[in-house]
């Protein structure tokens, strides 16, 4: 069930995983998601919440950040919850932009893998 203004919606395009005023996710084939906008403290939570339903317990998805606006350190927390097996199965990021790669180069985490 898609999530419309961080509340369950069932909207008639079942792509939609999850939007708010500054989010938003979408499913765009199998096992592959597009973030758009901004992910950040006060969105995550029920954007983890919307994710976790459909990818819970499974392998993470490939999640496109190529329209990813910002993203802050809870937001990364949060999309890393999507792997159960960070050093097996890494969340794959799809469409990196320079600052987010060189954030993610400094952190050196094994729970994302840039492809």
């Amino acid at each position: 069930m898609a999530k419309v203004n961080g509340r369950p919606s069932t909207a008639s395009t079942p792509d939609v995983l999850y939007t708010d005023a500054q989010l938003n996710i979408r499913c765009s084939g199998r096992g592959h998601i597009r973030l758009s906008g901004q992910i950040d403290v006060t969105n995550s939570d029920a954007a983890i919440k919307a994710l976790l339903l459909l990818y819970g317990g499974k392998q993470a998805p490939t999640c496109d950040v190529g329209d990813l606006e910002f993203i802050d350190l809870y937001g990364l927390r949060t999309l890393a919850l999507l792997s159960d097996d960070p050093v097996d199965h890494p969340v794959r990021l799809r469409n990196v932009q320079p600052g987010l790669e060189r954030v993610l180069e400094l952190l050196d985490w094994p729970t994302f893998a840039i492809t």
